[in-house]
């Protein structure tokens, strides 16, 4: 496996890279921005690391989705710059706007029908991956969590749930079936059961796992905390609660998910704390050490 960082314009990502020396580098893809990644792309091209992006766009302030002209124009600019992988999350079945800036997010359209929505995606995921295989780029399709919070900030309030409308996770085995990559954000995986019962919460995880094992190639580290409400947890790697059971997957857990993975080295993997990306590298080394 090829452990990275997550890095941003606007964020200490050169020292961080100078400092961790990762084998991957994953980027937060702004597209309305395009000149804030010229020295960043710079840079990389000197380093010899592989490189991601994780694609981010809005069109008119809604949340591209997978028919918008924006992600074949990331796969070029991914191409021009040597990247490996961009990286998308499915679309939702309701229009979601969205501001960059202050982070804020909200429901802004009827909901569609889900059956229609998930084929519609499909439908555009594969045209994607065989665009993306032209440009030399493989494209990886995010797990993602089951609901949300009206704000993307570090300090939200996780009990502040809102529904986005977001797809079943039955939809990436229907996208590894057509050759598609998986990038399992464990996370964001076990945020798509909801209930009180931890246990039921790491089964699930750890099954789903192991069936898009074969087709993943980017593993996201991460993990959530109670309540187990279906919102994501992005938090440092070094929170005490991450040794015990309140966190799913916990410490002991991650270890095992991660063997499944031990002997590959296709698979990218990071973790995306809100904050400390050096001590999470060095985390992340070390659980690797284990398995």
């Amino acid at each position: 496996m090829k452990l990275g960082i997550k890095i941003a314009p606007g964020s200490a990502w050169k020292p961080n890279i100078l400092a961790t020396h990762p084998s991957m580098v994953e980027i937060w893809y702004n597209t309305s921005k395009p000149a804030d990644y010229d020295e960043m792309f710079a840079f990389l091209s000197t380093q010899h690391i592989d490189v991601g992006l994780h694609f981010w766009g809005v069109s008119d302030g809604l949340l591209a989705d997978s028919s918008s002209p924006l992600i074949t124009k990331t796969i070029n600019v991914a191409a021009q710059n040597h990247c490996v992988y961009v990286n998308i999350h499915p679309d939702l079945c309701s229009a979601l706007a969205v501001d960059f800036d202050t982070m804020n997010i909200h429901i802004a359209g009827p909901i569609q029908n889900p059956q229609l929505v998930q084929q519609k995606f499909i439908d555009n995921a594969i045209r994607l991956n065989t665009y993306a295989k032209t440009r030399g780029v493989i494209l990886t399709v995010e797990t993602v969590p089951l609901r949300d919070t009206p704000s993307w900030k570090p300090d939200r309030d996780r009990t502040q749930v809102i529904d986005i409308y977001q797809m079943p996770i039955d939809v990436f085995t229907d996208l590894a079936k057509h050759g598609i990559v998986i990038a399992n954000d464990f996370g964001h995986t076990a945020c798509n059961l909801i209930t009180d019962n931890r246990t039921y919460i790491w089964q699930f995880l750890k099954t789903t796992t192991q069936t898009l094992a074969p087709a993943t190639r980017l593993i996201h580290l991460g993990f959530i905390v109670p309540p187990y409400n279906g919102v994501d947890f992005h938090d440092s790697l070094d929170n005490p609660v991450f040794e015990t059971n309140n966190a799913v997957p916990n410490k002991k857990e991650l270890i095992e998910l991660l063997k499944l993975f031990r002997n590959r080295d296709d698979v990218w993997m990071l973790v995306e704390p809100s904050r400390d990306h050096i001590k999470n590298y060095v985390l992340a080394k070390g659980i690797l050490a284990q398995i």
